[in-house]
């Protein structure tokens, strides 16, 4: 039988403000810090940011590097290899001065302002591990990527863990006050993970479930709208939950 796991986390919180000329992010990571199982229990990842450091994050001013590192650990309980792909979200923050928006995905010119100011450098932009879905690029505010390497579960030891789908952001050192102060109207934005495991198969190219590559054009690394995948279903269903230990995030 397929199995699928789904994983949701949101990240760090990046709040910019400005002041004389200086911009400062403010740090409250929030984490959904949950496992959903869809499906047979033990199928489990953990998602980890291990370089994360939110005093890092706190003065901003151009040329600012700021390491950042997500990545996704295979622990299932059985041994079982996985196929993973995430989703990353720019949304606005608790703090957005227009209260309709907060928890929504930034609009597109909202989106333009932290493109500008912030560089990310993701590996599917040089590498190659991660893989970004077609049509999608690394101006958009909401962006997937799945994983062109097998996770191994490796029992009795810890199993195989992604490349960083990215590694640091870094403020662009031509910006200026100004630029800085549009992500402060919008009060800052989060960046918020969540993503698919699915069991591997190997030689089930049929069923997509051979690598992370068949999967994707088979259609299995799916996302909802509002970011909750299976997890109603997983509840109706009376799945067990389990806690996400992000180790970087509080």
């Amino acid at each position: 039988m397929k199995k699928r796991h789904v994983i949701s986390a949101a990240a760090v919180l990046l709040a910019c403000s400005c002041a004389s000329s200086l911009s400062y992010m403010n740090d409250s990571a929030r984490a959904v810090n949950e496992f959903t199982f869809v499906g047979e229990n033990g199928l489990a990842a953990i998602l980890t940011e291990p370089e994360w450091n939110p005093q890092r994050g706190l003065l901003i001013v151009p040329n600012t590097v700021i390491p950042k590192d997500p990545q996704v650990t295979n622990i299932s309980e059985a041994d079982l290899d996985e196929l993973v792909a995430l989703r990353l979200e720019f949304i606005y923050t608790d703090t957005c001065p227009e209260v309709r928006k907060r928890g929504m995905v930034l609009e597109k010119q909202d989106m333009e302002y932290v493109s500008e100011v912030f560089q990310i450098d993701y590996n599917s932009d040089s590498e190659g591990d991660w893989v970004r879905f077609d049509g999608e690029d690394g101006t958009e505010p909401v962006q997937h990527f799945y994983y062109s390497h097998i996770l191994k579960r490796n029992l009795p030891a810890r199993g195989d863990t992604t490349i960083p789908l990215f590694t640091r952001l870094t403020v662009d050192p031509s910006v200026d006050n100004e630029q800085f102060s549009h992500i402060q109207k919008i009060g800052g934005f989060d960046i918020r993970i969540s993503g698919h495991v699915l069991q591997h198969m190997q030689g089930e190219v049929q069923f997509g479930l051979d690598s992370g590559k068949s999967a994707y054009e088979s259609g299995l690394f799916t996302f909802d709208l509002d970011g909750s995948n299976d997890a109603e279903n997983a509840k109706e269903e009376k799945k067990d939950i389990r806690g996400l230990t992000t180790e970087n995030v509080r």
